[in-house]
Order: structure tokens, then C-alpha cells, then sequence
């Protein structure tokens, strides 16, 4: 079972622990709350259900979850990628044990210790920089655990939330992909590419 990512709380930490908060970032300056990441369980259905009835999750999912046999292969999915060290997911939440939303790691190619990272967050937790928290801490993670080289986030060009997402993840900008997704309903997505290297400098940002 993957294992469980405990993320303080604090000051907002800013490029080169500052202790700024990223400029743009909604209720910058403000404490940050505690986090937990552990491994998505059975009984995480209704979660599932509630995440994938959410308008913005659907449209950039290239699968959904509408039952509980959805869901418990959603898990089963995870449960058996980290079995098989291909790949890492956990559900974020606080520190009440609220399901706040996603951040999944699936190795793509281990020949290249090159993997793709993905996520996504309930209403509830969105404009608080738990996506950037949550997104840092997996891939700190997956370079350490799943011994991996480069990690991949790509992202919807009109997406420009999971774009600030990746910026405050330390994942730099590579260009842009066409038609490199299909979400739902069979909808081809042009795609920003950003990555990080293991053997990057942390870029990333609180915020």
C-alpha cells in the first residue's frame, strides 16, 4: 500500500523559502493547513462519486467514476500499480480526514525512469494551494521511492489553474502538445507539457 504523506501546515513559503506566498494565489499570506495523502481504500466510494459528479473533474478525466464497481476498480486500479511499483496514488485530504481531492503518478516508461502525473481537487479545496502542496509531495516521493528520473504534468492549454499548479510544483514550462489527450466523449485536448528532472533545482512554491 502506498505509503501515507503527512503535509504541514504554516507560513506560506515563497521561492527560496521567503516565506511569501506566490502573488497571484487566492488567500496568499494565509496560514497553510495541515494535509494528509494516504492511499484511496474501498471505502471511498461515495468520495469518489461526489468527485466525479463535479462538472470541472469530468471534463478533463479521460475515465469516470459513476458506481461503486467504478469505483472500487478505481481503487483496486491504484492498489495494484503500487504493488507493482508502477505507479503511486493517494487521496489528499485535511486534517479531519476530509477527502479533498486526487494526485495519481504512473511510471510510463522504466527503461527512462520517466513517469506522468496527474490530479484533481473537489470545489471545496480549490484556491488554496493544496493541488501545488499535494503535487510537490508525490513527486518528492515517486523520485525517492519509484526511482524515477522525469515526471510529466500535461495539462489543457485553456487550463490555466492546473497551469499555476505545475509552476508552484517546481515543473518547468517544455511546450505545447496537439491533440495529445482524449478526455470523456472522445473530446481531443491540445496540451501544455511542463516536467521536472530529478536533478532539477526546487522551484516550487507555497502557495
Amino acid at each position: 500500500m502506498t505509503e501515507i504523506l503527512d503535509l504541514p501546515g504554516g507560513v506560506p513559503r515563497g521561492p527560496g523559502g521567503t516565506g511569501l506566498a506566490h502573488g497571484d494565489a487566492e488567500g496568499a499570506g494565509a496560514p497553510l493547513p495541515d494535509l494528509r495523502m494516504r492511499p484511496w481504500v474501498p471505502t471511498d466510494t461515495t468520495e469518489l462519486l461526489a468527485a466525479f459528479g463535479d462538472p470541472a473533474i469530468r471534463h478533463y478525466s479521460k475515465t469516470v467514476v459513476d458506481t461503486a464497481a467504478d469505483a472500487s476498480q478505481f481503487v483496486r486500479i491504484r492498489a495494484q500499480a503500487w504493488s507493482e511499483r508502477t505507479g503511486a496514488s493517494w487521496a489528499i485530504t485535511s486534517d479531519r480526514g476530509t477527502v479533498l481531492g486526487h494526485v495519481g503518478i504512473h511510471v510510463v516508461d522504466r527503461a527512462l525512469d520517466s513517469a506522468i502525473i496527474g490530479y484533481w481537487l473537489l470545489p471545496r479545496a480549490r484556491g488554496h494551494g493544496v493541488a501545488a502542496r499535494a503535487v510537490r509531495a508525490g513527486t518528492t516521493f515517486a523520485f525517492r521511492q519509484l526511482m524515477l528520473h522525469r515526471i510529466e504534468l500535461a495539462h489543457a492549454v485553456e487550463n490555466a489553474a492546473s497551469c499555476r499548479v505545475a509552476e508552484r510544483a517546481g515543473y518547468l514550462y517544455e511546450g505545447t502538445l496537439r491533440d495529445a489527450m482524449r478526455y470523456t466523449g472522445e473530446r481531443w485536448s491540445t496540451e501544455h507539457l511542463h516536467a521536472r528532472l530529478v536533478t532539477d533545482i526546487d522551484m516550487a512554491t507555497d502557495a
